[in-house]
């Protein structure tokens, strides 16, 4: 019998997000992000962790919200992400970080068809938590497209 797979659970706003563990490499409190000039509106900018630069990215923003107030909860979720085969940390600025936690079931339902769009673009599926919808984040699409575009080995060799 395989194990259940365990996720990192974010809020925003009343929505609970979900990541799975393995893509999460640590969580920090807010701190100061320097601006990109000329960056996507979701793309913040960069911080430093220990020597090694992050692109940060406002999960809000990316979801199609407005941007929220920076509050004592207000965590970044730094990802193992990456394209072709090339790992680099991004971070998500979420409102809030819950826990690590297994869903009420193993087996995610489809991603609901949006109206006019198809399968919600950025989600891998939804699940429950004690009762409540969880949205589990499809990372690589969440993470790609023209306004935020992951290193690929192209990019990296150059």
């Amino acid at each position: 019998m395989a194990s259940a797979i365990q996720y990192v659970t974010i809020g925003i706003d009343d929505d609970l997000l979900a990541v799975p563990v393995e893509d999460v490499q640590e969580i920090l409190e807010m701190s100061r992000i320097a601006r990109l000039p000329n960056a996507p509106a979701a793309m913040l900018g960069m911080i430093d962790v220990r020597g090694q630069g992050h692109s940060i990215v406002d999960l809000r923003m990316r979801l199609g919200l407005p941007p929220a107030p920076v509050t004592p909860a207000t965590r970044i979720v730094i990802l193992n992400a990456g394209a072709d085969g090339v790992r680099s940390g991004v971070g998500l600025v979420a409102e809030r970080v819950y826990e690590v936690a297994e869903l009420d079931e193993p087996r995610l339902e489809p991603p609901p068809i949006a109206v006019g769009a198809g399968p919600a673009i950025c989600l891998a599926g939804v699940g429950r938590r004690r009762g409540r919808l969880v949205m589990v984040l499809d990372l690589a699409r969440l993470l790609s497209g023209a306004a935020i575009d992951l290193p690929s080995s192209t990019a990296a060799a150059a």
